[in-house]
C-alpha cells in the first residue's frame, strides 16, 4: 500500500514540469559577430518568456564552454533571459549551456503549486525537486571540432551530441548519448519537436500538450538516433525521475534536459507577437 501511495504521488508531482528550459543560439557565427543567446524558459516553445522575478534566483547565468574546455559565464544584457559574449569568439566549436538549480515545488489539493518542500508546505499532497538543463552548439568561422562537441559538460542529466548538429540532415540519423550523473542512461525515452511543428498546433502547445515528432528509447550505452523528418529549430528532450531520499521532505527528483539543434533553413519568427495564455 505504501509503495502504491508513493507511486501515485510521483505521478501527480510530474505535473509540475509545465515549463521547459532550452538554449536559443545561432548554429553558426562569423568571427566578426558577437554571440547573442537566450536562456529560454517557457511552456510555449519556441517563444521564450520573461523569467518571473520570484524564479530568477533559480537560474544560473548562461555558460559558454570553449573548445579547450574552459567554461565562463555569458553576460546578461537586455531582457532577463538574454545574454551576450564579452567579445568576438575565435574559430572553433562552443557549447552554450543553461542550468535550473535544484528547486523544491509542492502541490496542494486545489492543484496550486508553491516553492518549497513538505517541511515548508505540510498540507501539500505532492512534492518534487526539479532540475532542468539546456544545451546548444555554436560553430564559429567554420571551426568544427568534434572533440569539443562530443565532450560531456557535466550536467546532472545531459544530452551529448555524437556528431555536429550543424551537419544533421532531414531523413538522416543523428546520434546522441544521454548521461545521468556522468554515466549512460539506458531505457529512457527521448522525444523531440520543432518550432515548425509546434506552430501548426499552437492551441496544444499553450495547453501543455506540445506536439512531438520523434520518440525513441536509449540503448544500454545511453545512445539513441534522432530522426529529423522536418526542417526547423529542434528541441530534443529527455526526462528522468527518481524517488527522493527523504520521503518526509519530498517525493521525487524530477530532471529534464534539452539539446537545441537546427535542421534546414525553415524557422518560426519568434520576434513576432503571438497568442500566449
Amino acid at each position: 500500500m505504501k509503495k502504491l501511495l508513493v507511486a501515485s504521488l510521483l505521478c501527480t508531482a510530474s505535473l509540475a514540469q509545465a515549463h521547459d528550459l532550452w538554449v536559443t543560439a545561432p548554429a553558426t557565427l562569423s568571427p566578426s559577430e558577437t554571440l547573442k543567446a537566450d536562456l529560454s524558459y517557457s511552456h510555449d516553445f519556441p517563444y521564450p518568456d520573461e523569467i518571473p522575478a520570484d524564479r530568477l534566483h533559480i537560474f544560473e547565468p548562461l555558460h559558454i564552454t570553449s573548445p579547450d574546455g574552459t567554461k565562463k559565464d555569458l553576460v546578461q544584457q537586455g531582457k532577463n533571459y538574454q545574454y551576450v559574449s564579452e567579445s568576438q569568439l575565435a574559430k572553433g566549436s562552443y557549447v552554450i549551456t543553461a542550468n535550473y538549480r535544484p528547486t523544491f515545488w509542492s502541490e496542494f489539493a486545489d492543484d496550486k503549486w508553491a516553492q518549497g518542500d513538505l517541511t515548508k508546505n505540510p498540507t501539500a499532497v505532492a512534492c518534487q525537486q526539479a532540475q532542468m538543463f539546456g544545451k546548444s552548439i555554436v560553430v564559429v568561422d567554420g571551426g568544427e571540432n568534434l572533440e569539443a562537441i562530443r565532450r560531456p559538460i557535466g550536467q546532472e542529466l545531459e544530452i551529448v551530441p555524437l556528431a555536429n548538429p550543424n551537419s544533421a540532415k532531414m531523413g538522416k540519423l543523428f546520434p546522441v548519448r544521454v548521461l545521468f550523473q556522468g554515466k549512460p542512461l539506458a531505457d529512457e525515452i527521448v522525444t523531440a519537436t520543432a518550432d515548425t511543428i509546434a506552430l501548426m498546433d499552437e492551441e496544444a502547445t499553450h495547453d501543455h500538450r506540445e506536439p512531438q515528432i520523434f520518440s525513441g528509447k536509449t540503448d544500454k550505452e545511453g545512445k539513441v538516433n534522432i530522426i529529423p523528418l522536418v526542417e526547423g529549430f529542434w528541441k530534443v528532450k529527455v526526462k528522468h525521475k527518481t524517488p527522493f531520499a527523504n520521503q518526509k521532505q519530498c517525493h521525487e527528483n524530477s530532471l529534464s534536459a534539452t539539446l537545441a539543434m537546427q535542421i534546414g533553413t525553415k524557422r518560426v519568427d519568434i520576434s513576432k507577437p503571438h497568442a500566449h495564455d
